[in-house]
C-alpha cells in the first residue's frame, strides 16, 4: 500500500495516489483516469423539461379524476339523508375502510331493490306506457321515443309483455287507437298468418321502424293520419285555424300542425307552405290568433313553443 495512505480516503483518491507515484511507462499502466466535469443546468435541461411536461399531464389527469370524485361524493351528500348517511360513514371510519365506492357499495346493498322487484317495477313501466298510447295526449314522435326506452329495459329484464305474438298484439292496439284502425287490423291479419304458417314474422323494433316511417310521411304530406295520441279530432269536418279567413272554412289537420299558422307566429316554419303567403296574409293570421275563438289554440302553441 501506498505510504501517502491516509484513513478516511475514499477508493477513488487512493487509485488516483497510486497511480502519480506508479512509475511504469504510461503505456504500461494505461491511460490517467480523468475526473468527470462538474454538471451544469444546461446538461440537464432537456430532462427537466421532459419530467416537467410529464408532471404537468399527470397534474391535469389528477385535478380531473379528484374534481369528478368530489362530484359523486357531493352527489351522496345532497341525496342521501344526513341520518340514514352518518352510521355508514361511522362504521367505515371504525374499520379503517371509507371510501367513495365502500359507502356506494353499503348504501346499495342496503337499498337496492330486488331484482323481481326492478322486473314487476318495469313490467308496471312498460304497461303504463302502451296505456299513454292509448288515450294520453302525447305526441307520437315522443311517445314512440319513451316506448321504446321502456321496451329496451323490458328487454333487459326479460318481461314477458316484450315478447312473443302478445306483445305485438298490445303495440299495434296501442298505436292504432289513434292511428288507422285498419292498420292495426291488416298487421294482425299478416302476424297471425305468418304464425299459423311457422313463417318469421316483424319484431317490435321492427314495428317501430315502420310507425316512425308512417309519422314521417304524415308529416311531410300532410295528409295527416292523426295530430297527436290524444289530440285525435274524429270530427270528419276537421279543425278550425287562424289560418282560415272565415270560421266556416277548416282543414284536416290540427292548427299545432299548421305551417302557415307557424309562419305567421314565428316569422319562419320547418315545412314551406305552397304558395307562401304575403305578408299581409300573415299579419291578419295572427291578429285572428289573438281573438277570443283561438284561446286554446294559443294555449296548445304557448305550451308547444
Amino acid at each position: 500500500m501506498c505510504d501517502s495512505y491516509k484513513p478516511g480516503l475514499t477508493l477513488a483518491y487512493l487509485y488516483l495516489i497510486y497511480f502519480e507515484n506508479d512509475t511504469r511507462p504510461e503505456a504500461e499502466k494505461g491511460a490517467k483516469p480523468r475526473a468527470p466535469r462538474a454538471a451544469k443546468f444546461d446538461n440537464i435541461k432537456e430532462e427537466y423539461s421532459f419530467r416537467l411536461k410529464e408532471y404537468t399531464i399527470k397534474q391535469a389527469s389528477w385535478s380531473t379524476q379528484s374534481s369528478r370524485y368530489q362530484n359523486i361524493w357531493d352527489w351522496v351528500y345532497r341525496t342521501v339523508e344526513p341520518a340514514i348517511l352518518a352510521p355508514y360513514l361511522e362504521l367505515l371510519v371504525s374499520q379503517e375502510r371509507l371510501s367513495l365506492q365502500n359507502v356506494i357499495r353499503a348504501l346499495r346493498d342496503k337499498f337496492q331493490p330486488s331484482e323481481n322487484n326492478t322486473r314487476e317495477q318495469v313490467r308496471e313501466d312498460y304497461k303504463r306506457i302502451l296505456h299513454y298510447g292509448k288515450i294520453g295526449s302525447i305526441n307520437p314522435k315522443v311517445w314512440i321515443n319513451d316506448w321504446y326506452q321502456v321496451l329496451a329495459r323490458a328487454q333487459t329484464y326479460r318481461v314477458p309483455e316484450v315478447e312473443g305474438f302478445l306483445a305485438i298484439k298490445d303495440f299495434l292496439q296501442a298505436v292504432s287507437s289513434k292511428f288507422l284502425p285498419t292498420w292495426r287490423v291488416q298487421q294482425l291479419t299478416l302476424v297471425v298468418e305468418a304464425n299459423a304458417l311457422g313463417e318469421p314474422v316483424h319484431i317490435l323494433e321492427q314495428y317501430r321502424k315502420i310507425f316512425e316511417a308512417l309519422i314521417q310521411e304524415t308529416v311531410r304530406t300532410r295528409n295527416v293520419i292523426f295530430a297527436t295520441l290524444g289530440g285525435y279530432s274524429s270530427s270528419p269536418s276537421g279543425h278550425y285555424c287562424p289560418c282560415k279567413e272565415t270560421r266556416t272554412e277548416r282543414h284536416s289537420w290540427a292548427p299545432s300542425d299548421c305551417s302557415i299558422l307557424e309562419l305567421a307566429v314565428k316569422g319562419k316554419t320547418t315545412k314551406t307552405p305552397d304558395p307562401l303567403p304575403t305578408d299581409k296574409e300573415l299579419k291578419a293570421i295572427h291578429e285572428r290568433l289573438t281573438s277570443k275563438q283561438y284561446e286554446k289554440v294559443r294555449g296548445i302553441l304557448e305550451k308547444k313553443g
